[in-house]
């Protein structure tokens, strides 16, 4: 029973209490008065009686008359004359009183009066004596009738009472609603912070949850910010800020062997005369070029999605992207922007060269980067002219003729249904499933191969299809759940993630489903801290349909790690490239250490992404990770076919 529903009871039985008891004092006190007023009515009408008969002449008739007379103008239970030698001359009796008042009430409440006597003469001789008694029923019947009428008030007003008290307790409880959402928010580790009510006890309370919130966001901001800082230390290069080479050789060896990989492309930048520019104008102006053209090239990448820059040599930038492009048409532009660069130069121009070839699924990054390293040791004595590598492919093609195809493609799997969601394990600690990662493929050629996201997703961007294909998603993976027991994973797009379509789509289909703590959803982190108030929203919504929600490939944006402690999201997944040979990688490990430390702090499940063999097992283990994803779970460990 609500606190609420057991104050109003609470106080009704009080004000009832103290009604029965005035009630009861009340009658009580009617009931003295009443008697008196009995009394002194026998005794006034005795007396008053008894003069009248003294005065008149005493024959029997006329004194019956007015005996009878009286008896019949009053409410009198017996009136007599009884003879000085106590027999009875007169006497009338009502033998027969009615009273509406019960027996019970009349036994509580008995009055007990006297029988007014008075003598009466005739000259000096007494006459007789004179005894009246009044009928009590008539005071019974008016206590009675009182009583009802006050029983009756006091029923009304203690519910008045309940129904007002109601009113106002939940106006003066209000507060403590949004207080028992932020205790069980932070029951949730969700650290998130109210307004100070009125009330006093309500607002030292929320002042204190308040503080506990703050602190731990303070706390989680300054470790995500620390760990960023040690990640830009370990991962990133000092004078650039882009990644350094191994951390670069890894993002790019992971995406290389993802399963969702079909076609990117790899663009080595050299300046040539770098060592002449050092020798020259010193250290300070060197690092200060190189800066320059590394800020030029991540600038103007930025203009592409889903592209990293590295530095993986002293005048080497490598630039990598996961998508499809024209790298040619890059390659061009990327020139033409150091070309500008070079022209503003004052004291020395730089010298370089850039080669540039497509990359596709299973290639080995070592092996592309030796080749084109070896085209650029070729063009050493070269002119500074872009090279192009293994890039048969790289065809300028319409591209209104490619969206033109890629959408009939698109609407005839989606009226055909030839889509299906993929499913790869997700490993806990003790080798129980977390969950199935169901990513969406498409079947859009003749054959039998089954198109990954990577081959379309840009496609479907281009074609603003990216939320239909979400949707259908969403309905597969529904319908998986009614089939299965297990507990699934679907990916959300930005697009999805902030369309009011999708959404809608998202309460509807969660109303058919039984238990909706086994559907989450995945945003990547570039798409969630983009739009971090769309995204919010699109958790607090995800989580008031009772479903879980994560956060997928997290490897740049650490230092916003902490903005996730008031969100009470359920997992973080680590991308594989914070993950590779972290056995061989002590600092890695500390780093991964780290964030494991700081998730956990805000409830949340840390997971590896791409986990290759079980030596990284064994590292993430010690480490601290929940769960894992990758190819030595789906190769090495069975959980049974969906």
């Amino acid at each position: 029973m609500s606190l609420v529903k057991q104050i109003r009871i609470a106080i009704s039985v009080i004000i009832l209490m103290v009604a029965a008891g005035c009630l009861f004092l009340g009658v009580y006190d009617d009931h003295h008065f009443m008697a008196e007023q009995l009394q002194k009515k026998n005794n006034d009408n005795a007396n008053g009686l008894a003069i009248t008969l003294s005065n008149i002449q005493k024959d029997n008739v006329t004194v019956e008359l007015i005996i009878s007379a009286q008896f019949d103008m009053g409410n009198y239970r017996r009136i007599a004359i009884i003879s000085p030698d106590n027999k009875i001359m007169i006497e009338r009796v009502n033998r027969n009183p009615h009273s509406v008042a019960p027996s019970w009430f009349q036994s509580v409440f008995s009055v007990s009066i006297q029988p007014g006597v008075a003598s009466i003469q005739s000259g000096w001789q007494q006459y007789g004596t004179l005894v009246l008694e009044s009928e009590p029923s008539l005071a019974y019947d008016q206590l009675w009738e009182t009583s009802r009428h006050a029983v009756l008030w006091t029923l009304i007003v203690a519910l008045l009472s309940y129904v007002v008290s109601g009113f106002w307790l939940k106006r003066i409880l209000k507060p403590l609603d949004e207080v028992i959402a932020q205790a069980e928010a932070l029951g949730e580790r969700k650290y998130i912070t109210i307004a100070e009510p009125a009330t006093e006890e309500f607002q030292k309370l929320v002042r204190t949850m308040n503080t506990l919130s703050d602190r731990v966001k303070s706390m989680v901001t300054a470790e995500s910010e620390r760990l960023n800082t040690f990640n830009q230390q370990i991962n990133y290069d000092e004078v650039t800020g882009l990644m350094n080479q191994s951390h670069f050789t890894n993002t790019a060896s992971v995406a290389l062997k993802h399963e969702g990989f079909v076609e990117g492309v790899l663009i080595l930048v050299q300046l040539r005369n770098l060592p002449d520019i050092d020798k020259q104008m010193g250290y300070s102006i060197t690092n200060q070029l190189i800066k320059k053209v590394g800020d030029a090239v991540q600038q103007q990448m930025e203009h592409y999605q889903d592209v990293v820059c590295g530095r993986l040599a002293g005048g080497v930038f490598g630039i990598f992207s996961r998508q499809p492009l024209d790298d040619f048409a890059v390659t061009t532009e990327l020139k033409l922007v150091l070309e500008k660069l070079n022209a503003a130069q004052q004291l020395l121009q730089f010298q370089f060269v850039v080669t540039h070839t497509k990359t596709k699924k299973g290639d080995d990054f070592v092996d592309i980067h030796r080749v084109m390293q070896f085209i650029l040791d070729l063009a050493e004595d070269q002119t500074a002219t872009p090279m192009r590598v293994m890039n048969a492919n790289s065809i300028v093609t319409s591209r209104k003729n490619y969206l033109n195809q890629w959408k009939e493609q698109f609407l005839q799997a989606i009226e055909q249904k030839q889509i299906k969601l993929a499913c790869y394990p997700v490993m806990q600690r003790d080798q129980q499933l977390y969950h199935y990662e169901c990513p969406l493929r498409l079947h859009i050629d003749e054959g039998d191969q089954w198109l990954a996201a990577g081959a379309f997703i840009d496609w479907a961007s281009q074609l603003d299809m990216i939320k239909t294909l979400d949707g259908l998603a969403l309905e597969y993976a529904v319908d998986m759940l009614a089939k299965n027991n297990a507990s699934l994973s679907v990916n959300v797009s930005a697009a999805a993630m902030r369309s009011d379509e999708y959404k809608d789509k998202l309460q509807s289909l969660m109303l058919t489903i039984s238990t909706p703590a086994r559907l989450s959803f995945e945003v990547a982190e570039e798409s969630a801290f983009s739009d971090f108030v769309k995204f919010k929203e699109f958790v607090h919504l995800v989580k008031s349909l009772g479903c879980m929600v994560g956060m997928e490939h997290v490897s740049t944006r650490l230092a916003q790690l902490g903005d996730l402690h008031e969100l009470g999201m359920d997992y973080i997944k680590f991308d594989a490239s914070l993950i590779r040979d972290i056995h061989l990688r002590p600092q890695q490990q500390s780093l991964m250490r780290g964030l494991c430390m700081m998730v956990r702090t805000m409830g949340i499940v840390p997971i590896a992404e791409g986990v290759l063999d079980q030596q990284e097992l064994d590292s993430l283990n010690a480490i601290g990770i929940e769960a894992v994803t990758g190819p030595f779970v789906q190769e090495n460990l069975q959980f049974g076919a969906l």
